[in-house]
Order: C-alpha cells, then structure tokens, then sequence
C-alpha cells in the first residue's frame, strides 16, 4: 500500500470536524472504505470526495449515518437511471 495515496483517519476528523466514529460509520454502512496499518485508519484518496460530500449532509443537514446510507443508495440508483437514459437516448438517435 503507497502511503502518498491514503491520509490518516485522524488528520482527517481533525481538518474537517468529525469524530473518527463517524468514519467507522460509513465503513460499517459500506459507503466508503477503510485500510488499517499499524494500528491506524487509513482513508484512501479517491474516496475523499463522497467522504467530504457525507459530512456535508452529516453537518448541514443534520442527516444520521443511517440516513446517509439511504441517499448514498438512492444517489447510486439515480445515477444508474441518467446513465440507462443516456444509452437508450444514443440507440433512439441512431433508429432515426
């Protein structure tokens, strides 16, 4: 595991105001994922953005981890339908 693609659940939690149990949450959950080494948490870097976008919702909207769960799944359900619709658009334009 490279070191340079990961940062440390704490400097985490520390840079954006969460407690590291909120993390394990959305590990729990299976919203994002979580490396252990030597006895610390590490988050990768291409997970950071749905990461920060959780804790947006967490703060702003005072959503719960179960909460998140549920717009995390209907998030991925609605981006599954646009990309359905871009396909059957695409095979519609070339019928015509």
């Amino acid at each position: 595991m490279k070191k340079e693609n990961f940062i440390s659940i704490k400097t985490f939690c520390e840079n954006h105001g969460v407690g590291e149990s909120f993390i394990y949450s959305m590990y729990e959950y299976e919203i994002l994922q979580v490396q252990q080494e030597k006895e610390a948490g590490m988050l990768h870097l291409d997970d950071l953005p749905l990461l920060e976008k959780m804790v947006r919702l967490h703060h702003d909207l005072d959503i719960n981890p179960e909460g998140i769960q549920a717009v995390h799944h209907l998030l991925g359900q609605v981006e599954s339908l646009q990309q359905e619709v871009a396909l059957l658009k695409k095979k519609l334009d070339r019928l015509e």
